[in-house]
């Protein structure tokens, strides 16, 4: 009986595996020297985009090029993953909401992970369409920097 219950337990039922919104995770690489080198990843940053991290003494860089991004679900009581180098594994961003506070902002738990090693966390609280951009590890003669977007909140 009791396996029943536990395989006839659905989604629905579980409160904390409800979507409460989007978070768009993006992984850039910045460098000051030629970006070419960076075999795979030729997309840049929008020109937008560039104007913003170039507005940030620490993330002013000669070049940026966008390495990938993932939009996954926000889930209301779990750890959730972002996998913004898909299918690869080596680089993944974990995040889980704490408090919501009105209906655009979400205070978070995000931690980055690399080569299954936790490279850093904060407390972020995140507003929906701003992003936040975290500076990350050098790579190749460079830094990587990972921006990250609340994209949709439900009400």
């Amino acid at each position: 009986m009791f396996c029943f219950l536990v395989a006839g337990f659905s989604r629905a039922q579980d409160p904390g595996m409800q979507s409460i919104g989007s978070l768009r995770v993006e992984l850039i690489f910045a460098t000051n020297g030629d970006g070419s080198m960076v075999t795979g990843f030729t997309k840049k940053v929008t020109e937008a985009e560039a104007k913003r991290l170039h507005s940030i003494p620490k993330l002013d860089f000669k070049e940026y090029r966008l390495m990938g991004t993932d939009t996954p679900d926000i889930w209301k009581g779990y750890e959730n993953w972002a996998t913004p180098l898909r299918p690869s594994k080596e680089i993944l961003v974990s995040f889980q909401p704490i408090k919501r506070s009105g209906d655009d902002k979400v205070q978070m738990v995000l931690e980055y992970w690399q080569s299954k090693r936790k490279v850093f966390s904060v407390n972020p609280t995140l507003t929906q369409g701003k992003t936040l951009y975290l500076l990350g590890p050098d790579w190749r003669q460079g830094r990587l920097i990972l921006a990250v977007k609340i994209e949709e909140l439900k009400k």
